[in-house]
């Protein structure tokens, strides 16, 4: 028997003692009885860690009596120790009267702005607060005291946080509505003569016009959390588009879209007025936002009400074409990214107007003597975007926001670019195929030179000397083209791969539509695959662009299909197979000859010689490969109806022999495969020779069952191997037998009997559920006894 002395105890944190054995092994039952008691002991102390609530010498309930007593004496200086002792916990809805309390008596200002903290946090209670108890009675009555103090502060802060913490109620909502509609719309009331000629809004030049502006960013801020598209606020809110304060004018231009959301053509009448280029609205009401947020919120705004069908949508899109010569790039390129989702037809045809700067242009617009295209303004902007900070970016530099973004850009508006210029197909609207060259007889002698920095600040002159540079012969080519050499340089002036990523997105959609004139931008991502620092998610992000680029150019295919061969072959460590056959069951949609490509490219990486130390790597990727073989061997081999239309004449006489040339090509080389290689790649060989017997006429069936019939099973790992095997030659025996026994009912007799229709529909059923698991989802079609059964299984449906 152990002695007391051989058990050791476990002090918990609410004092128990818990013994064990002295092995010192802990029982599951009692490791979870401990457990669950330090939680439910730290869901009581309040405190957000347990090691947090170690260290401290109070507790949530020592402090809430602190506070309490604190309060009923009015002690301040105790009172702010106790709230800074309750920033450790977290609060309930029984502090409500205390804080409130606390609010009346105390006037100063470390302990008001810790009370109505700890009244916000208070804020998710709310719907637990009775709207006639007497807390909430004083919180309004405190709110309406506090709008009355000298203080501004102090009416900024109440106003705020009554408006989150008041639970909704008609009485409550309307006390607050009133004291929003009358700071609003306190125009009459200012004694400075300069504020009531310009108005509640403009800029104040005294204490009272900076208090004001500090008021309305409360009564916006309160509208936000409390008010959203009250009809009684909706003029004075977007009169608040002119608010002084820059943050104040935010949210006002923030509820002024929710209002828009709603009501756009009432939203757009109004706010025409406030646009700032608009020739009607000079030396009017037209606004000028100092604030670059406030802007891009005014351009949100505008990008809502152009795309909607209102009067005004022409204008609105005017003003977000002239954005983009904005001087702050953040508020530039987001007028871009708001243009980019308008048909690239509208972007083609729409202008940037001469900007002039006078008294009446706002001076954070960029001088334009003359008219120009968008494209060509949205072209020339990101250029000199990119060449100024080009030029100021170090190869030990971190990520630079503005390039991340260009690049982006870029990549986007080619997209735009190309998915609106690729020829389509009259009557589908697809893509068409296009004829596709041999890329082994294209040379490789065109180059891309990078500029230097001398050189890029040279360009950057010559682009604010001659804005209009695009030239306009070249109607054919990608707009953006000239930004490729700089798209190039940004692949080697950062060491930041999300810069990198989206400089290779552009590259992308800046490949042009002639395979020729490609090759250099796939000489630059075969090296990309050289370099053996790039990170794995970086070839899947430029792996799955081309995937997209594929699906609206599928001229592209063979370079495409070159990539994914180089993907493979330098680095297969990093390759993502779900992704590259994913692109492959694409391109295979394209017709007669993107499967001849697809079926070549999959049997040259099959027998490419692999480098010792990616023997494993490999043994992984080939599997991949040959499950994906066996999974498309018949679509690949035997021709069916495409859904894309193609122009090539060159492919459209040829035969079905040639498809069963290339069935018979596959089932070798799986042959070969299920023979001679590692027991892993034998399983999956086995598996996709048995999918394509499952689909596949009478002869490959009884070929392919003669195969793994007589398949030698002398070598390692062949046990695995044997399982699948039997099972596939179970399944095809059945197959062969019954079907030869149907084709034999059905020679004698032109119709089945009952009996016989009753077990060919059972053989059917069982048939598929063997069948089914060795495919993901088999067709609802399929049908194992061949064609002449559907007639007879649809009957005993």
């Amino acid at each position: 028997m152990n002695s007391p002395e051989s058990n050791s105890s476990l002090a918990s944190s609410n004092g128990n003692i818990i013994t064990t054995p002295a092995n010192g092994s802990v029982t599951a039952a009692s490791s979870t009885l401990n457990q669950n008691s330090i939680l439910v002991e730290l869901c009581d102390s309040k405190c957000s860690s347990a090691y947090l609530q170690s260290k401290l010498s109070t507790t949530f309930d020592s402090v809430k009596a602190s506070l309490k007593e604190a309060t009923d004496k009015k002690n301040s200086s105790k009172i702010y120790t106790c709230l800074q002792n309750l920033t450790y916990y977290k609060v309930d809805k029984d502090f409500l009267d205390m804080l409130v309390t606390i609010i009346t008596i105390s006037d100063e200002k470390k302990t008001l702005r810790l009370a109505y903290y700890f009244l916000n946090e208070i804020s998710q209670f709310k719907h637990l607060f009775n709207t006639g108890s007497a807390e909430i009675k004083n919180l309004i009555n405190i709110f309406s005291k506090e709008q009355l103090h000298k203080d501004i502060s102090r009416k900024v802060i109440s106003l705020k946080t009554t408006a989150t913490v008041a639970p909704n109620d008609v009485l409550i909502d309307a006390n607050i509505l009133e004291v929003i509609s009358g700071i609003l719309r306190k125009v009459g009331e200012d004694v400075d003569k300069t504020q009531k000629k310009k108005g509640f809004f403009s800029r104040g030049t005294n204490d009272l016009g900076r208090e004001r502006s500090l008021l309305q960013y409360a009564c916006f801020v309160a509208c936000r959390n409390r008010f959203k598209n009250s009809p009684s606020l909706f003029m004075p809110i977007i009169e608040g588009i002119k608010c002084s304060d820059p943050v104040g004018a935010r949210h006002s231009i923030s509820l002024t879209f929710d209002y828009a959301v709603e009501k756009p053509s009432t939203v757009s009448e109004s706010t025409k007025r406030f646009l700032p280029l608009l020739k009607a609205n000079k030396g009017k009401e037209a606004v000028n936002l100092q604030d670059s947020f406030a802007r891009r919120n005014f351009i949100k705004l505008a990008g809502h009400l152009a795309a909607a069908n209102v009067p005004e949508s022409k204008d609105f899109f005017q003003h977000i074409c002239q954005s983009v010569q904005d001087n702050h790039y953040a508020v530039s390129f987001w007028a871009i990214q708001t243009l980019i989702k308008f048909p690239w037809s509208k972007l083609e045809q729409a202008i940037i107007e001469p900007i002039i700067l006078d008294n009446d242009t706002p001076n954070h617009f960029d001088i334009l003597p003359n008219q120009i295209s968008l494209v060509t303004g949205i072209c020339n902007k990101i250029k000199i975007a990119l060449t100024t900070h080009t030029s100021s970016t170090t190869t030990t530099s971190q990520s630079n926001p503005i390039i991340h973004l260009a690049c982006k850009l870029v990549a986007l508006l080619s997209e735009s670019y190309v998915k609106s210029a690729y020829p389509k197909d009259n009557k589908t609207q697809l893509p068409i195929i296009g004829d596709w060259l041999d890329l082994d007889n294209i040379p490789t002698t065109t180059t891309i030179v990078i500029p230097t920095i001398i050189q890029q600040q040279q360009q950057q002159q010559q682009l604010q000397q001659q804005p209009n540079n695009r030239d306009k012969d070249s109607k054919d080519q990608n707009p953006f083209s000239s930004l490729t050499s700089i798209i190039m340089s940004c692949l080697t002036i950062s060491p930041s791969i999300s810069i990198r990523i989206q400089a290779l997105k552009a590259l992308v959609w800046l490949c042009p539509l002639d395979l020729k004139q490609c090759q250099m931008y796939r000489e630059t991502f075969k090296n990309l695959l050289l370099d053996p620092y790039h990170p794995g998610f970086l070839f899947k992000e430029l792996y799955m662009e081309m995937y997209k680029r594929v699906i609206a150019t599928p001229v592209l295919s063979p370079m495409i299909l070159s990539l994914i061969y180089d993907w493979i072959d330098i680095v297969p460590p990093k390759v993502d197979t779900n992704l590259i056959c994913q692109t492959l069951r694409v391109i295979i949609d394209f017709g007669l000859e993107a499967k001849e490509k697809v079926l070549a490219t999959l049997f040259k990486i099959l027998d490419r010689s692999v480098h010792p130390d990616f023997r494993v790597v490999n043994l992984e990727i080939l599997k991949d490969l040959i499950r994906f073989l066996g999974d498309v061997a018949n679509v690949l081999t035997f021709e069916s109806q495409s859904l894309y239309p193609t122009v090539s004449s060159s492919t459209a006489l040829k035969s079905l022999e040639i498809s069963n040339q290339s069935l018979n090509s596959i089932i070798q080389r799986l042959e070969q495969y299920a023979i001679y290689n590692p027991w892993q790649l034998r399983m999956e060989s086995v598996d996709a020779l048995g999918k394509i017997a499952f689909q596949s006429s009478t002869s490959v069936r009884i070929h392919i069952y003669n195969f793994l019939s007589s398949i030698p099973n002398e070598s390692h790992g062949w046990t695995c191997v044997k399982s699948n095997t039997s099972l596939i030659c179970n399944i095809l025996d059945q197959l062969l037998t019954k079907r030869t026994k149907f084709l034999t009912n059905l020679k004698s007799s032109p119709t089945l009997t009952e009996q016989q229709s009753k077990e060919l529909s059972q053989d059917h059923h069982n048939l598929l559920l063997q069948i089914s698991i060795f495919f993901e989802q088999l067709p609802n079609d399929f049908l194992p006894f061949g064609f002449e059964s559907k007639l007879f299984i649809n009957k005993q449906k």
